[in-house]
């Protein structure tokens, strides 16, 4: 703890708060300023610099890129779009291109990976905090809500859900772990990104790597401990082949997480915890029904507006193995088929095309690739400025790859 707060600067905050915007409890409470504060942040510390020509270029054609794609999607949507959504929309854009553009500057490239794993560990510790000390503080824990949102706090820095899954080791009752963010689907995902980071590029078996691994036991997501098993198995194939000694140590890890894991499976699909299946198998083929009507500009990126087409009857499904109706009022858990249902298939496709080639990890690229997707189809996160500055450093990437002489 001491090295890590040792190593802080405040150069690395603009990374946090990035990093806050992309399901914190911090931006559940405080949206609007948030997002607000990133792009006046981004915007500054990108042009803080004189800017070259070329730099010039690229903002300019990816800002008439995302901004024409949006008014197309705000004209051409099947209902009545809020321009106060649109123009959020084009706030969330332009600071996801404004902070690609500031990271993939030379002198910035590797504070990417660095600021993000100090971030990302400070995450961790948090999150192991918030877990162990529930038993010992949950008779002081209040309640905090506003219109969309209520859990329980700890002096407003330690979080707990409402009526969460809870279980008992040794007769001490244990919560299921959300960190700093609004649920632990969420907290996986950074936890996960974190593994990533150390398992493939830094390529460390440090305490903080072993850390990491209990506090995604902690969040009980079947989503991160799914990915979580996938990179270990990966992660100890690469040391087998290079250390024979490290197979033993490799099964016995694996064969914990895997029992873990199918238990926790088994739950969500058989057992008390089944709704949340139910939900995101839902979210997985609602979606697509609704992108099938509208493939070209989607339904409109409102994500009020999509709560109320995906009620519509002629959008409902008739699907009996499963009851699916108690899920309607809600938004898609599933960024990526809530985006190809309100943006349209040309729009996502983009998107996907730039993710695919982003710049700011380039160890087991195919692999993050397969990471980011799978993460955005479980959480609501795609449209946040952490994610699209990925998705806008491969946009960097092919601009200049097929740059005019002219440059």
């Amino acid at each position: 703890m001491k090295i890590i707060l040792k190593n802080i600067k405040f150069s690395c905050f603009p990374m946090l708060f990035l990093v806050l915007t992309s399901g914190s409890m911090l931006f559940i409470f405080f949206r609007k300023e948030m997002l607000y504060f990133a792009f006046f942040l981004f915007t500054t510390l990108f042009l803080a610099r004189n800017l070259y020509k070329r730099e010039f270029l690229i903002l300019v054609q990816l800002l008439t890129l995302f901004i024409f794609l949006l008014i197309i999607n705000f004209i051409f949507a099947s209902t009545t779009q809020s321009t106060q959504k649109l123009f959020a929309n084009i706030v969330i854009f332009t600071t996801s291109i404004f902070s690609a553009m500031y990271y993939t500057r030379e002198e910035n490239k590797r504070l990417f990976i660095s600021h993000l794993q100090l971030v990302l560990k400070i995450i961790l510790i948090h999150s192991l905090i918030n877990f162990f000390i529930y038993p010992f503080t949950n008779s002081f824990i209040y309640e905090i809500s506003n219109n969309r949102y209520d859990c329980y706090t700890l002096f407003n820095f330690f979080f707990y859900l409402k009526n969460t899954h809870s279980f008992s080791i040794l007769g001490i009752e244990f919560v299921r772990n959300q960190g700093i963010f609004w649920e632990p689907g969420v907290l996986q995902i950074f936890l996960n990104l974190l593994l990533f980071i150390n398992s493939f590029i830094r390529k460390k078996r440090g305490i903080i790597f072993w850390m990491t691994i209990i506090a995604l036991l902690t969040t009980f997501s079947t989503t991160g401990l799914v990915v979580m098993f996938i990179q270990l198995i990966i992660s100890f194939a690469y040391d087998v082949k290079k250390n024979i000694l490290f197979l033993p140590i490799g099964i016995l890890l694996l064969s914990s997480v895997y029992y873990i894991t199918s238990v926790n499976i088994s739950e969500k699909i058989q057992g008390d915890s089944q709704y949340s299946f139910q939900a995101r198998y839902f979210d997985l083929i609602q979606p697509l029904y609704i992108a099938v009507k509208n493939p070209i500009t989607g339904v409109g990126l409102d994500d009020e507006q999509f709560v109320e087409t995906r009620q519509k009857t002629n959008f409902s499904l008739n699907l009996k193995v499963l009851d699916f109706s108690n899920v309607n009022d809600r938004g898609s858990t599933n960024s990526i088929m809530f985006f190809l249902a309100a943006a349209g298939l040309p729009f996502t496709l983009i998107i996907l095309f730039m993710l695919y080639h982003q710049k700011f990890v380039n160890e087991n690229r195919k692999w993050f690739f397969i990471f980011v997707i799978i993460s955005l189809m479980t959480e609501p996160i795609m449209l946040r400025p952490f994610f699209l500055t990925f998705v806008m450093s491969g946009g960097i990437h092919i601009i200049n790859k097929f740059r005019w002489k002219t440059y």
